[in-house]
């Protein structure tokens, strides 16, 4: 065999095997492996991020919030807020136009204007829905 054909066939077997390891990448990916994601996180890991639903959630509820309202955001627990830091550091974020405070502000007599809940329903009976999006709900204070 000549040095050539042992080159060729070194870098067609080098080649497969980046092929197949790509392949292997892509397969242990979540969908959409082709598209552009939804959020930076999207193919970051193979398991979902915890603020992932807040990227999306957060940005479909901004355009209903007026300048300068108190919003808090949170994923509520047993149907109650509790103090979920990422979210809520996620909110304080994106939401420059606005003063975000700590989930546990909504539970206080006073309250805050807006509360943004991320994947599961708010059950307070001091705040009433205001809008729905795919993943959350805005709710206002009655």
């Amino acid at each position: 065999m000549s040095r050539n054909a042992v080159q060729r066939i070194v870098a067609g077997c080098g080649a497969l095997l980046l092929c197949a390891a790509l392949i292997h990448r892509y397969a242990i990916r979540r969908p959409p492996y082709f598209a552009a994601p939804e959020t930076v996180l999207d193919h970051a890991d193979v398991v979902k991020h915890e603020i992932r639903d807040a990227l999306v959630v957060i940005p479909q509820a901004e355009p209903l919030l007026p300048r300068g309202a108190e919003v808090t955001c949170f994923r509520p627990k047993n149907a109650q807020a509790w103090n979920d830091d990422a979210v809520y550091l996620t909110a304080v974020g994106l939401l420059p136009r606005q003063s975000v405070l700590p989930p546990w502000s909504a539970g206080t007599g006073r309250g805050v204007e807006y509360v943004i809940a991320v994947g599961a329903p708010f059950d307070q009976p001091s705040y009433a829905p205001y809008a729905g999006f795919r993943g959350g709900w805005l709710y206002k204070r009655r």
